[in-house]
């Protein structure tokens, strides 16, 4: 009788005939929309089955690994952890192997010592799903899951109980108020398994919630590392209140809109509409063309935002007898020339002498002079930073970040000195312009050019956006009041 191994060697064999006809023949592309639903429906049910039987390879391989056997499979391959092997073997990511062994965990069983027999899996209804192919290794973890957080604050029976509950929405089973199976509904997916699981455990562990929430407050964390390749990392666990108010604050950013959310993965984005934008130079606008950040680049430029507009709101205590102040140093020939590197006081990293220079727009400068011993020979402030005065004049002028098309907000954006202040620029109301966090960096970088014409900004474009290279009005857009005919 042929072994499972040879089962699916044939089955490989099948699959690989298969596909290799469809692929030689350009078969998926002409297939009927009922032909392609089809299709990925049967290949899903064909992976949950080979999910399982990994599910249950994996059980054996962490069962022959145990500490105190001498021949474990692994050392026999060659690897030191059963998830190693699992991955070796499958060829897939240390994620998705983790993912195969926890489940494998979790539905292991044990024989008994005496008649040799298996004692029961600790979810055997949700290990039966599995192994008939209802559900896959996503399904069984999403189930599961929720209710291992509560382990130690359930009775067995409640656990079991579970378990055929989960597992009867696994199967599609329906029943009525006497158990008894009268219907059969939809497979669902993880998701609902987990919400299902998740309401169980609410009602079977009601006080779960609190030991959870000490236990993330013990956990709390937040580290920034040191500078490497231009770049500082940030690692930590945040509370979830406070990672859903800096969620709905970097929201706040990156979908400004005050007709409802855009699409969540969007980010900073340039406004377009169901019909193409046609730019003033004919040209046809996609925002493809214009940001091409990544979803966690706009991430963290409105993480830099978040953190600027908390810098200068005033509101944090005093810091060494001063509010916080960014303290950047900086040569003053690099700084006259925009070339070098500037150094941040409080860490010692290094930054272009461009980006002390917006730093600077952003939170004013103090200017310390030193003689040639390196004794200080002088020390004083200037009024490079704009006061709340003239910020608000702003603010009500340019509506948001001048650049057109970005639609990042006036509360989270910048004051720029449009004439450096380096060139003799002044600090007045008729010299600077909102810009982003991100525009302000890379201004120099881009083709946007600003300037000022008698108090107003106006912006000149990449000639994709102008072919003509004119200049435009930037800021919040006005009616036009027009004259009644006579």
């Amino acid at each position: 009788m042929n072994s499972i191994v040879d089962h699916l060697e044939d089955l490989d064999r099948s699959l690989a005939g298969a596909g290799r006809d469809a692929f030689d023949r350009d078969e998926i592309p002409g297939l009927a929309d009922a032909e392609i639903a089809a299709l990925l429906e049967a290949s899903g049910r064909i992976q949950k089955r080979i999910e399982a039987l990994q599910v249950e390879a994996s059980v054996q391989v962490l069962e022959r690994s145990a500490p105190m056997r001498d021949d474990k499979i692994t050392a026999k391959y060659g690897w030191d952890r059963p998830v190693d092997l699992v991955r070796a073997l499958t060829r897939t990511e240390t994620r998705d192997a983790n993912r195969v062994v926890k489940a494998a965990r979790l539905t292991s069983r044990i024989r008994g010592m005496s008649s040799g027999e298996f004692v029961p899996a600790r979810y055997p209804e949700l290990r039966a799903a599995m192994l008939s192919g209802a559900i896959g290794t996503a399904g069984l973890l999403a189930a599961i899951e929720p209710l291992e957080q509560s382990r130690d604050r359930m009775f067995d029976e409640d656990r079991l109980e579970a378990d055929r509950q989960l597992a009867d929405l696994a199967l599609g089973v329906i029943r009525d108020h006497e158990g008894r199976a009268v219907d059969s509904g939809p497979q669902p997916a993880p998701e609902d398994l987990r919400i299902l699981s998740c309401v169980l455990v609410a009602y079977l562990d009601p006080d779960g919630a609190e030991p959870s929430d000490s236990a993330g407050a013990r956990a709390r964390s937040l580290t920034i590392g040191r500078e490497r390749d231009g770049s500082v990392p940030i690692r930590g666990n945040l509370l979830p209140e406070v990672a859903g108010q800096l969620q709905l604050l970097q929201d706040s950013i990156l979908n400004p809109r005050v007709d409802g959310p855009d699409d969540p993965t969007a980010g900073v984005r340039f406004e377009d509409s169901a019909d193409d934008v046609v730019t003033p130079g004919g040209y046809v606008l996609t925002s493809a063309e214009i940001d091409r950040r990544t979803r966690t680049q706009k991430l963290h430029d409105a993480f830099a935002m978040i953190v600027n507009a908390a810098a200068r709101s005033g509101e944090f205590s005093d810091l060494g007898g001063a509010a916080p102040t960014l303290v950047v140093t900086v040569r003053a020939e690099d700084y006259a020339s925009g070339a070098g590197w500037a150094t941040i006081l409080n860490t010692g990293d290094r930054i272009p002498s461009r980006v002390a220079a917006q730093t600077g727009c952003a939170g004013g400068i103090q200017r310390v002079m030193f003689d040639e011993n390196g004794r200080i020979a002088a020390l004083g402030t200037s009024a490079r930073i704009f006061n709340a005065l003239q910020r608000r004049a702003i603010t009500l002028r340019d509506g948001g970040c001048v650049i057109p098309g970005c639609t990042v907000p006036a509360s989270w954006c910048e004051i720029h000195h449009v004439t450096e202040y380096a060139d003799g620029g002044p600090t007045h109301t008729d010299n600077g312009v909102l810009l982003c966090w991100w525009h302000h960096r890379n201004l120099h970088l881009s083709e946007w050019r600003i300037r000022m014409n008698r108090g107003v900004p106006e912006i000149r474009g990449p000639a994709w956006w102008d072919s003509k290279q004119r200049w435009h009005p930037a800021g919040a857009p006005r009616p036009r009041i027009r004259e009644r005919a006579g």
